[in-house]
Parts: C-alpha cells; sequence; structure tokens
C-alpha cells in the first residue's frame, strides 16, 4: 500500500512533526510524526510509517501499521499491521492482516454488517 499512496496526491507529516487536534483531507495521508485526534480521509489510505505514532480514531479506505497506534479505526477494505507494529484498540473492516513480531491487542469487527448479540 506504501508504494501505491506515494504515487498519488498525498500529504506526509515528518517525524518531526507533532499535531494535537483532529484531521479531515481528501488525500493519502503518511504519517511518520505524532498525532493525538482523530484522522478522517475516508475514501483514501492512511499510512503510520516506522516513527509514527497516533492515539485517536481513524477512518480511511486502508490502514498499514508500521509505527505504534492506540484507538478505534474502521477501515471500508482493509488493515495491515506490519512486524514491527504497535497496536491497541479496536478495528473494524473488510479484511485484516497481521504479520508476525507485531504487537496486537485488539477487538476486531469484521465485515460490512454489525455483529449480532
Amino acid at each position: 500500500m506504501q508504494d501505491e499512496i506515494l504515487q498519488e496526491e498525498k500529504t506526509s507529516i515528518s517525524n518531526s512533526t507533532t499535531i494535537v487536534g483532529d484531521i479531515k483531507a481528501k488525500e493519502h495521508l503518511i504519517i511518520n510524526g505524532t498525532i493525538t485526534g482523530s484522522i478522517k480521509i475516508q475514501g483514501y489510505n492512511l499510512f503510520i510509517g516506522p516513527s509514527g505514532k497516533v492515539e485517536g480514531d481513524v477512518h480511511a479506505l486502508s490502514v498499514r501499521i508500521r509505527g505504534h497506534m492506540k484507538g478505534r479505526i474502521e477501515a471500508t477494505d482493509k488493515v495491515e499491521i506490519t512486524s514491527e507494529a504497535y497496536f491497541s484498540g479496536d478495528i473494524k473492516s473488510k479484511s485484516i492482516s497481521v504479520e508476525k513480531g507485531a504487537y496486537f491487542d485488539a477487538l476486531v469487527n469484521l465485515g460490512s454488517k454489525p455483529l449480532k448479540t
């Protein structure tokens, strides 16, 4: 997914940047800095790089995590947790992959329909 993002319009947040507040965008987002707040990029991809740290809720088409994230993810397509990632929170997505070696502590809801209790 990172290669796809790099070839299209995107916003990149460097590792020297810290944002406290919500982000809304209509393009792909690459985070190598620190974000505390919600991220809404519905229809676009989010890539959290190795030095990226996100604490908050995320709404995106797809999410790939190589860094740290704590919060809730709602992805309309897929979520990828790489081997170097740290993730703690909730995920709602059509599909998910978790590589060996990742820290993964999550409640996961797969599919487009809510779970019946």
